[in-house]
């Protein structure tokens, strides 16, 4: 994924409950968000009334052990609500809550559950308008089998492509494919990736590179970050031999790009075991022609153009996840393996700022050209096998939905 942040995302909320009836007692299912409530009122629970639940519009729940949030319900004046460091199995109950304002959920873990509402909870609260602070957790079984990935299969007249959904990082474990990933390429004449890197100039490109992600006008990371992160940072990659005045001269884009480096440099998973780089070996041990769907430039161009504030909000979450690096990577991978186009849906939809806006423009230059491998006049059969970052091939806005919108008809590369 352009993982970004696969690296992955940062997602929030905080809440605690209080139910209560005039002359009745107030109950909760889960007894550590009652003992909030009524610390925060200050009284007895036989004493609340729903003229007391009104009176609360800021709550503060971090670490209380909270697992349940049914009967928040009844706090309807609440605007602040801190839920940082609790276990919330279900998040629904915030959706009723029409006064709240922001909402602090610390960690938040997603699974594969079709049960798990989370994801449609956390939608609704951001289509409210409210202000979320989470960190989005991935939490996913080992996948049994070979690996299927997001895969799909579009036919026009006498031309074919496969479309998969690559993760550029891994290790052997993300091996063997499914036979049916591996039977579509043995067919495939042409392979298609967003870069062919056997074509790039390694000295031209570090020089592009490094141009677009310093500071070029005597601006400094240093100004544009707080003095905490900047210290962290400092530590994190000086322990590598980057000195302190480079760092200071890097652009946060080109940051978060260097500290992901080096932690995956301490996880075994390296890019030699990605989906796009075993294809392309592949295709270069057979002889077969590669074509880049994108350049090394609209890339770069992709990182280091998006505005500062959230190149910095990008950087700071890539900080916080620093420790975690090689888990995250790890339920990544078990996400990947079990094809689970419904998670990844649902993390493309997650971002809607800068990101998402250059994702689909990129996504629509890209189905351009997959359109033109489809319908370019030739009287021969042509397959492609194309290998995309995973997000590209998920939602209305990705290839797979343009496609669709144009016609085409788009089918599960994996036969059942």
């Amino acid at each position: 994924m352009t993982f970004k942040k696969i690296n992955l995302i940062g997602m929030f909320f905080l809440l605690l409950l209080v139910s209560a009836c005039s002359s009745e007692t107030i109950s909760f299912e889960d007894e550590s968000l009652e003992e909030v409530v009524l610390e925060e009122l200050g009284m007895e629970s036989e004493d609340v009334t729903e003229e007391n639940l009104a009176t609360i519009d800021s709550l503060d729940a971090d670490n209380s052990n909270i697992t349940n949030l049914e009967g928040i319900q009844s706090l309807q004046t609440l605007e602040s609500l801190n839920l940082a460091g609790n276990e919330i199995e279900d998040l629904s109950p915030l959706s009723s809550l029409d006064q709240l304002e922001n909402v602090h959920l610390g960690t938040v873990y997603i699974t594969a559950d079709e049960n798990d509402t989370n994801w449609q909870t956390i939608e609704e609260l951001e289509e409210q308008g409210l202000e979320l602070d989470a960190s989005v957790r991935l939490s996913f079984d080992e996948h049994e089998g070979p690996s299927e990935g997001v895969f799909y299969q579009v036919e026009e007249g006498d031309r074919t492509a496969y479309l998969l959904g690559s993760i550029h990082a891994g290790d052997e474990d993300l091996y063997p494919l499914h036979e049916d990933i591996e039977t579509a390429f043995d067919s495939a004449d042409h392979l298609a990736v967003e870069i062919d890197i056997s074509d790039i100039n390694e000295i031209e490109s570090s020089q592009t590179i490094m141009q677009q992600g310093m500071y070029m006008d005597g601006s400094a990371l240093s100004d544009q970050i707080s003095e905490e992160s900047y210290e962290e940072i400092v530590a994190y990659l000086s322990a590598f031999g980057i000195p302190e005045q480079m760092i200071d001269q890097f652009k946060p884009w080109f940051v978060s790009m260097m500290l992901a480096e080096v932690a995956m440099d301490q996880t075994n998973f390296t890019a030699e075991y990605g989906i796009d780089m075993y294809f392309m070996d592949k295709a270069n041990e057979e002889d077969m022609p590669i074509t880049s769907l994108e350049s090394l430039e609209k890339q770069i161009e992709f990182l280091s153009s998006s505005p500062e504030e959230e190149q910095v909000d990008s950087l700071e979450a890539t900080i916080a996840e620093l420790d975690n690096y090689g888990e995250e990577l790890t339920q990544m991978m078990r996400l990947w393996r079990s094809g689970n186009e419904e998670v990844f849906t649902e993390l493309r939809n997650f971002d809607d700022g800068y990101d998402q806006i250059a994702m689909d423009e990129r996504d629509l230059d890209m189905a351009d050209q997959i359109e033109d491998f489809l319908t370019e006049p030739s009287n021969d059969e042509e397959t492609y096998f194309i290998v995309v970052g995973a997000l590209h091939l998920v939602g209305d806005e990705s290839i797979v939905g343009l496609l669709e919108e144009r016609g085409y008809d788009v089918v599960d590369g994996i036969s059942n």
